[in-house]
């Protein structure tokens, strides 16, 4: 099949679990888990379950909640299903359901590719295809290590399968957690071998190398980072779209043919291999799951355009899930006279469709209903436009606190849409993949690391690549960077425009030291409330209740 068929088979089946027992079960069958993993298809399917819990995070509600919301880039929407991060309000704490979830399925994770790791060298696979998924598994223990680690600090590192109820937890620090995920990319570059092209969404090299000189970057090691994003760039066939646009266009959505991913979580048309599994929403806990597959994305930063005249609910313009409006701060980060990105990441014109008209009695149908712009416009403009559509600017849409006027009217940040997959205006399931890894991040890397490394040249001309290819038609000269620009503010704002919105914006102000100080500046519903203990999320109540030696595992400072 095209797509990874990820069913965890092996890991429900055989009872891997983490830190929870659900249900006492008496095997009737004689099947256990070390004669199904002694088969081929047992142990296939003990490998695609390592990779399932990237759909959790990626294209999913709670991975962007955790990412990108009490940020400098977004605010809660109007139907925000986590007001409480949003705000980083006192309600935000150790029993969060977010919280418990995803320390559940994360470590759940960890103990499936434990378990993969240990079953692979005595299965039945070719030597050489034993090599590749270990390379594969390898890599996904150290992305999901990496994703507990930068979210709570230097709690459990687990690196042995268990099953059954564990009692107790050992804290290790972050520099042990780094020390096996290093490990492990260096395990999985070199068992992934020649593996450079994407089969079906499977980990390759390039990827493990990409995701190394991330992990170089966030340890510091700013020259080593460098050359290894260089490496990326320059040895395989990745290339950047000319068009922004077109690069999130819906009919480029496959992770396999577009030429910027480099890694990405595949997704699928056919719901059939988009199964009603119990997919993360994290909104409560009598409703922690979706029972939706796919990808979701596409619902959760758009507006309640259907309030307004002249427009209804249709397919094309997905429905205003409202959970994420863009910052003031966000908007203003783009020169959209030059930078082809803005238009390639928001939305501001929405046409009418079908609903009545109200006062706008010129208005036409298939043409301008809503317009929303980033710019101030001019009173004039607007007056010329009264009883066409409407028009709101940047300053009716946000108060002078840059705090949203109605949190139900916003600017779309537009990347994730999804327009011609969907057959039914109540269909939330997408067919577009979820990008991890794309080759623009490899000439930020490169950009920064040089510039953090003190080569300023290298550290301008990576950024100018970059730039210069986003640049509207005629104005690559507008969009070029001198050495005395290149500080690590303007590295956060090329960041933005680049990856805004992909899930990254979270780790990317914490490991520059400016999460706190981006939000007191940018965020006016979380500027009050963050404090520095913050940049580590808490550690689940539910897991300090029952582990019996509670006094070697605390609670993250703070909280």
């Amino acid at each position: 099949m095209k797509k990874i068929f990820t069913f965890m088979i092996g890991a429900f089946a055989f009872g891997l679990s983490s830190c929870s027992d659900f249900l006492d079960e008496t095997n009737k069958s004689g099947l256990t888990g070390d004669t199904f993993y002694a088969t081929t298809t047992g142990i296939e399917s003990l490998v695609n379950s390592t990779y399932t819990p990237l759909r959790f995070w990626y294209g999913k509600e709670g991975g962007a909640t955790m990412t990108e919301l009490a940020t400098d880039l977004f605010l809660k929407g109007g139907d925000c299903h986590h007001p409480e991060i949003a705000d980083m309000s006192a309600n935000f704490n150790s029993q969060s359901p977010i919280i418990q979830v995803y320390w559940s399925r994360l470590y759940a994770a960890i103990n499936y590719c434990n378990t993969a790791i240990e079953k692979i060298p005595a299965s039945p696979l070719p030597e050489a295809t034993k090599k590749l998924r270990l390379g594969e598994v390898y890599y996904l223990r150290a992305m999901y290590n990496w994703l507990i680690v930068e979210t709570w600090g230097g709690v459990h590192l687990s690196t042995k399968p268990t099953i059954g109820v564990q009692t107790t937890s050992t804290k290790s620090s972050v520099d042990e957690f780094y020390k096996v995920i290093f490990a492990d990319l260096d395990l999985a570059i070199a068992n992934l071998g020649g593996r450079i092209n994407h089969e079906g969404g499977r980990v390759t090299k390039p990827a493990a190398e990409a995701f190394k000189a991330r992990m170089l970057l966030t340890r510091g090691q700013n020259a080593e980072a460098a050359a290894l994003a260089k490496k990326v760039i320059s040895d395989y066939n990745f290339k950047l779209y000319s068009d922004y646009k077109a690069l999130w266009d819906i009919n480029n959505s496959e992770g396999s043919t577009n030429s910027e991913v480099i890694f990405y979580v595949n997704y699928s048309a056919d719901n059939l291999l988009n199964p009603a599994d119990l997919e993360f929403d994290g909104n409560s806990t009598a409703n922690a799951f979706r029972p939706e597959g796919g990808n979701q994305l596409h619902l959760m930063f758009t507006p309640r355009y259907d309030f307004h005249a002249g427009m209804i609910l249709d397919i094309p313009n997905s429905i205003g899930f409202q959970r994420y409006a863009c910052t003031r701060r966000y908007l203003e980060l783009f020169n959209s006279d030059i930078d082809q990105r803005y238009e390639g990441t928001f939305k501001e014109v929405w046409k009418a469709n079908g609903g009545k008209a109200g006062v706008y009695t010129n208005m036409i149908q298939g043409d301008t209903a809503v317009y929303w712009s980033h710019k101030a416009l001019s009173s004039a403009f607007k007056a010329s436009k009264s009883l066409k559509y409407e028009v709101k600017d940047i300053n009716d849409l946000y108060n002078p606190d840059q705090s949203l006027v109605d949190f139900r009217n916003f600017i779309e940040m537009h990347k994730h849409n999804s327009t011609t997959d969907r057959t039914a205006i109540f269909e939330f399931r997408s067919k577009r993949d979820a990008f991890v890894q794309r080759i623009a991040e490899m000439y930020l890397i490169a950009a920064e690391g040089e510039m953090k490394a003190g080569n300023a040249a290298e550290a301008v001309k990576y950024m100018n690549l970059l730039r210069t290819n986003r640049a509207k038609a005629g104005r690559a000269a507008d969009m070029q960077v001198t050495a005395s620009q290149m500080n690590i503010d303007f590295v956060l704002e090329e960041r933005a425009r680049e990856l805004g919105g992909e899930l990254l914006r979270w780790f990317d102000l914490k490991r520059t030291g400016k999460l706190v100080e981006y939000v007191k500046a940018y965020n006016p519903n979380a500027k009050s409330n963050i404090k520095d203990f913050q940049v580590l999320r808490p550690i689940p109540q539910s897991h300090l209740d029952v582990i019996t030696n509670k006094s070697e595992f605390p609670q993250n400072p703070g909280w």
